[in-house]
């Protein structure tokens, strides 16, 4: 030791040994050392304070440090990771060992062990990102089959990993979606489809949102769209007139980032052979045809949603060799919009062939003859398919599915109070010797708010 060290060691120790466990006040140590060897630091520490601590072999070097105010174990704990050493704790003594033999002999030491359950989220990945986070004593143990992670480390480094998975494996929100699927009969003179484009950029429209003019007369394509009540009405109109019939009307209840999907239509099987080294193989595939609909919603910090949108109309077939072959018309398009505001998908056209015969009864079934009865008639038909898509975030779990019946409580609830309202007032009033007032005729009925979308096939 130099005579700077063995100075700063002398006054370390009448310092201590002057103090006493009373120096910066009950329990607490104020200290002020430079370039002392760790074991005589700790050794005039633990006579002064009166407190046990031992020092592995291993425990060596110098140390510098400035503490005030502290209690004595803080102090101790300072002092060893200042010489790159660690603290445990056992029987009420301290013991100092190096960090790579903490826990290596008691239960206890610096580490903490606690089990966290991984409830939404792959537990690889979970342990993966926490892994990141552990202190230089910490490690976690994954049991997939259980979706339980064992994490050891320091107790504040354990808190943060509670804290931080919690953020990782958030609770995902549900999002009900509302769809209507619904096919429009088009004129000869519309074989491009309906001039959407009008009811977005009229009185009481709003064109700003989405992709407009690609379903313009003479333009093909599709046409995205926020709906309003100009949709509403020409929609009314289509169906009184007969040009509008109803394909499907799916409601899904989707997890947050997971697809949800409705399928109407069939699924034609068709055999695929494979030879793989000689060895042929046979299995059944199905094609997929009709209306199918597949939506991913996302929720964002304003309660906004991100809709990835797959609307498909298609047809299919399996020719007699087993080639399968299907004719599709179908979009993927990504819109943000806001809760429970409906979204307007149209342009997807389709054109089919129509063959009806007529005839007179029994003459015209008879062979060859037949023909001279009935005759037969080719039509084309144009359709288009309009897809409305209204997402609801759904706070909790009975808040879409029980509101007709919450309201019907409601409104019972409420009776039953006047009724209740009504007869202490009767009583009242005979109890005074007056007659009950007669009862008053209900005000007229406001008119209820409704659905803007209701009567909508």
């Amino acid at each position: 030791m130099n005579g700077k060290g063995l100075w700063s060691g002398l006054l370390l120790g009448l310092w201590l040994l002057l103090a006493g466990p009373a120096a910066g006040g009950p329990g607490k140590v104020t200290l002020t050392i430079e370039d002392i060897d760790i074991r005589e630091a700790m050794e005039m520490l633990s006579r002064s304070q009166r407190v046990n601590i031992v020092l592995s072999d291993a425990v060596r070097g110098k140390v510098t440090v400035n503490l005030y105010d502290m209690y004595v174990d803080e102090a101790i704990r300072a002092i060893a990771a200042a010489g790159g050493f660690a603290v445990e704790r056992r029987h009420g003594s301290y013991f100092v060992v190096p960090r790579a033999e903490v826990g290596k002999y008691a239960f206890g030491g610096v580490t903490r062990l606690r089990t966290f359950k991984v409830q939404y989220t792959d537990p690889r990945v979970v342990a993966g990102i926490l892994k990141k986070h552990l202190s230089a004593y910490g490690k976690i143990t994954l049991l997939p089959e259980r979706n339980l992670l064992v994490v050891e480390d320091r107790p504040e480094f354990v808190r943060r990993i509670e804290l931080l998975l919690r953020e990782v494996d958030r609770r995902p929100r549900q999002i009900l979606i509302e769809a209507r699927i619904l096919e429009v009969t088009l004129r000869d003179s519309e074989s491009y489809g309906l001039d959407w484009s009008k009811l977005f950029t009229a009185s009481g429209g709003d064109g700003a949102v989405g992709v407009q003019g690609l379903a313009a007369p003479g333009a093909a394509g599709f046409f995205v769209q926020l709906a309003n009540r100009n949709l509403k009405l020409l929609l009314d109109t289509l169906k009184a007139r007969g040009r509008l019939r109803t394909l499907s009307t799916p409601k899904l209840l989707a997890l947050e980032n997971q697809e949800a999907q409705a399928i109407i239509g069939n699924r034609l099987g068709y055999r695929v052979t494979t030879t793989i080294n000689q060895v042929t193989s046979e299995s059944v595939e199905f094609l997929e045809s009709g209306v199918i609909l597949k939506v991913t919603a996302s929720v964002d910090a304003d309660d906004r949603i991100l809709l990835k949108i797959h609307p498909e109309v298609s047809t299919g077939s399996v020719s007699d060799d087993g080639i399968p072959s299907q004719t599709t018309t179908e979009v993927t398009t990504q819109m943000l919009v806001d809760d429970g505001q409906t979204v307007f998908i149209g342009g997807l056209i389709k054109r089919s062939q129509e063959e009806s015969r007529e005839g007179v009864p029994v003459l015209g079934d008879v062979p060859f003859m037949g023909r001279l009865f009935a005759n037969r008639a080719e039509r084309h038909v144009n359709t288009e398919t309009v897809v409305l898509i209204t997402p609801r975030i759904v706070r909790n779990a009975g808040e879409m599915w029980n509101v007709a019946h919450t309201r019907r409580v409601g409104r019972v609830e409420q009776a039953l109070a006047e009724d209740a309202r009504r007869m202490a007032r009767d009583m009242d009033a005979l109890a005074a010797g007056r007659r009950p007032e007669p009862e008053r005729a209900p005000a007229a009925a406001q008119p209820a708010a409704h659905d803007p979308w209701e009567g909508l096939p």
